[in-house]
């Protein structure tokens, strides 16, 4: 069983390919505990569990309630909570709220997405002893459209953009970088350039490590199109159909319950 700090991250940087996964309650946080290296609450909760049809109608309450349902189960992975869509729109939002979501959830990590605009917020977040994971590439929180979304840096200037971004977000004082939808070769430069641990998503084999959504590598939810960058690792609404139908099937032919299932 894995046994994680922020130092081990570190030193499997170009070593050993770092895992996360996300984590909405106390079962899942129960199961991936000590297997992943980080445990993300993700606001896509808001998609995954919420129904909604981006991440933009996801509350900071939300994320501090199942943020801290996880935190509580996890011992020894790194846990990241998300920052919610507008709640780090200046240095005096980002930082109250960050601070009520790191007391209430006991997070080792807050998460925000970022771009050139918000820098000075991810510094002034660092300066204030919170340790910001910062996202770059596709951000979901800019799309109310999730079609509309397309990988980025295949142009030489978009790349530039990136590769320079990704470097004031580490001398911003952020811990680790979330590259979305990046071209191949694009992630592979920031992996080689930065000192602090990349971790992909839709973004090549090249990054220091890799997330996705648990919901998607279980295919929860067949009837949803995927990105690309999914995949399968198993097939639990399978299984999960297959236990509901011998359920009713008993139900019905009053197989169940039996006496052992009963109190007398």
């Amino acid at each position: 069983m894995l046994n994680i700090n922020y130092k081990k991250l570190l030193l499997k940087k170009n070593k050993i390919p770092i895992t996360c996964l996300t984590a909405y309650s106390k079962p899942t946080a129960n199961l991936l505990d000590g297997k992943v290296d980080l445990i993300l609450v993700g606001d896509s909760l808001g998609t995954t569990l919420y129904g909604m049809k981006n991440t933009r109608g996801v509350t900071i309450e939300m994320m501090k309630n199942h943020g801290k349902a996880v935190v509580k189960n996890t011992k020894s992975s790194m846990t990241i909570v998300d920052m919610p869509y507008n709640t780090y729109r200046n240095k005096r939002e980002a930082l109250k709220n960050a601070k009520e979501l790191i007391a209430f959830t006991k997070a080792d990590f807050l998460k925000i997405e970022t771009d050139k605009k918000n820098i000075q917020i991810v510094k002034y977040l660092s300066d204030n002893e919170i340790k910001v994971v910062s996202h770059i590439g596709v951000t979901p929180q800019k799309f109310s459209d999730f079609k509309k979304i397309k990988s980025v840096g295949k142009q030489t200037k978009d790349a530039q953009r990136l590769l320079n971004l990704a470097i004031e977000l580490e001398s911003a004082g952020s811990k680790l970088i979330v590259l979305e939808c990046i071209y191949e070769t694009v992630a592979k430069k920031i992996t080689n350039i930065l000192s602090i641990p990349t971790i992909g998503i839709g973004s090549s084999k090249y990054c220091d490590g890799q997330v996705l959504v648990i919901d998607d590598i279980l295919n929860f939810n067949s009837n949803i199109k995927k990105p690309k960058f999914v995949k399968h690792f198993t097939n639990i609404e399978e299984n999960i159909s297959k236990a509901i139908n011998n359920f009713v099937k008993s139900v019905k032919k009053k197989k169940f319950p039996l006496r052992k299932h009963s109190y007398k």
